[in-house]
């Protein structure tokens, strides 16, 4: 299995790409920039080279003029294509205003990530007008509870504290979509570990975050034992060092068993207050 990593003690091309995102950041934003954060799999110590994300979150004073917000998306688009691993860039801008009152539903100046890559080399990306992210709560949480400042100003001075209702409401949202028609066929090793990861989430109802690693050996321990071969497989896959193509970073490259997500997807439909083992 693939050691996991967590920031700052990672492979010395990763660091230097992200401190050169920063200095990419700091180029184009300079005194618009408040901060830069670190959150997700990377931050919580769950980072695994050949799949994981770098979640980063940045921070300005002031919102972004559109053509601003247009050229810094196409630099960071065209930045990503020289990353040193095959997961991206995930990467959100919000101005201090938004950080720190944490409104709802929340605005975004500018976003980033692998699905948003190529239309955003076409132009075919609205800077224009309220631009909103549910998963933004998610993320401000994560920030708030496990986050590394990377530059500017501490977390704590930065961002407010985030309503749990709020966040819970983000992530029910997302367990919904995973488990409406066959939607857990898509991506199933990370669809797996979040069902699992929510239901944790919802059955011991404290106020604590955790990563897909924590959300999957909690399954193994807790939910029924019919499904640990399927739970433990896409713990395997989310933590192997195999190298994969990009084409295949949803399925972790291994094919799955239709049948078996679709009873897990049944079972987490009917099930969602789930308290102990059976």
């Amino acid at each position: 299995m693939n050691q996991p990593q967590k920031w700052p003690e990672v492979d010395i091309e990763i660091k230097q790409y992200i401190d050169n995102l920063i200095e990419l950041l700091r180029l184009n934003l300079k005194h618009n920039l408040i901060g830069v954060y670190l959150h997700g799999s990377l931050a919580t110590g769950s980072y695994y080279v050949p799949k994981s994300d770098m979640d980063i979150l940045v921070v300005v004073s002031d919102a972004l003029l559109p053509g601003k917000a247009r050229g810094l998306n196409l630099a960071i688009a065209h930045y990503s294509d020289t990353r040193p691993t095959i997961g991206n860039i995930e990467l959100s801008i919000i101005t201090v205003y938004v950080a720190k009152n944490i409104p709802n539903p929340i605005p975004f100046e500018l976003h980033y990530s692998s699905f948003w890559h190529d239309r955003i080399l076409k132009d075919d990306v609205q800077y224009k007008g309220n631009q909103f992210d549910t998963d933004l709560i998610v993320h401000l949480l994560f920030v708030k509870q496990k986050g590394f400042c990377l530059y500017g100003q501490p977390i704590d001075k930065v961002f407010g504290n985030v309503d749990w209702n709020d966040f819970m409401a983000s992530v029910i949202d997302e367990f919904n979509w995973t488990l409406e028609d066959q939607n857990i066929l898509d991506s199933p090793y990370y669809s797996i570990l979040n069902i699992c990861r929510t239901l944790r989430l919802r059955s011991e109802g404290v106020h604590r975050i955790y990563s897909k690693d924590e959300g999957g050996e909690w399954g193994l321990r807790c939910l029924p034992k019919r499904f640990n071969p399927l739970i433990q497989r896409a713990l395997n896959v989310y933590q192997s060092d195999n190298t994969i193509k990009e084409v295949d970073i949803k399925s972790g490259g291994v094919k799955w068993g239709r049948d078996e997500l679709l009873a897990f997807r049944d079972f987490a439909k009917q099930n969602q207050g789930f308290h102990r083992s059976n």
